[in-house]
């Protein structure tokens, strides 16, 4: 790989005044039908911000436009993104407040439903250890989702659910 040209392509405003004047961590970029839909963290640099969800599209993942009603979602720290398309949806999934992971549907990309934390169990049906379950990425195989995960930055867990409400490790 070799950094293109004009890098970054996409980033905070920079003004001090815009929700969005730092971008953070991972973004996501689903592209459909050419064009590029970008998710991405904003904030601003001040003590307790808060991390919202902006949206960008592209027509050449180079060139991206702000959504102009900006953040899209608010009601939860969001971070650490992942989107995927399953069915007629789209469905989030992302790292909140201490880095515990949260998911959300939407039906247009751009109003979104949070649905609350991943609830994440353990073999036996119990929840698992109270602490951080971040940065969460799903893929789906026939009817199975499938969840990667950290815990406590120290390792990688994956759990399974047939219906995105309660995961097994």
């Amino acid at each position: 790989f070799k950094a293109a040209a004009g890098n970054p392509v996409f980033a905070g405003t920079g003004d001090s005044s815009d929700w969005d004047q730092r971008i953070r961590e991972r973004g996501y970029i689903l592209v459909e039908n050419g064009v590029y839909h970008l998710w991405y963290t904003g904030y601003q640099t001040k003590p307790d911000a808060e991390l919202h969800l902006g949206y960008a599209t592209s027509p050449d993942g180079i060139h991206f436009t702000r959504y102009p009603d900006n953040p899209i979602f608010s009601d939860n720290w969001t971070e650490d993104i992942m989107v995927m398309k399953d069915g007629d949806r789209y469905v989030m999934f992302a790292e909140g407040r201490n880095d515990i992971a949260h998911w959300l549907t939407s039906e247009d990309r751009v109003h979104w439903t949070g649905h609350g934390n991943l609830d994440i169990r353990k073999m036996d049906g119990n929840p698992i250890e109270p602490g951080p379950y971040g940065t969460p990425t799903v893929w789906k195989e026939a009817d199975q989702y499938y969840l990667f995960y950290e815990r406590n930055d120290s390792a990688i867990w994956l759990a399974k659910s047939p219906d995105l409400t309660t995961w097994t490790n």
